[in-house]
């Protein structure tokens, strides 16, 4: 796999990769990561097909991804943490 381009976003980090003749993009927020594999299309055989398929609605459908899953580790991790809280500890005399 190597990367052949990037996409300029004021938020997350867009790379475009290339493996076996297909593309993958990736989306990162600093926290967490979105790959998308993207069919072997006319409309997205290059950068500017996958520039053109990454508009405002497809960012902001990421976006609300990116925020479920911060959601969801989040409380996964409020339910460790309590979780091992409530464990007993021995009595030292």
């Amino acid at each position: 796999m190597r990367i052949v381009g990037e996409i300029q976003h004021s938020r997350f980090k867009i790379t475009i990769f290339h493996m076996n003749n297909k593309f993958s993009v990736q989306f990162e927020d600093g926290e967490q990561a979105q790959i998308y594999k993207l069919p072997d299309l006319e409309e997205v055989k290059d950068i500017n097909g996958i520039k053109t398929l990454i508009d405002g609605p497809f960012l902001k459908e990421v976006e609300e991804i990116f925020f479920t899953m911060r959601k969801h580790k989040i409380k996964s991790l409020k339910e460790l943490i309590n979780r091992n809280g409530m464990q007993e500890f021995e009595n030292i005399i």
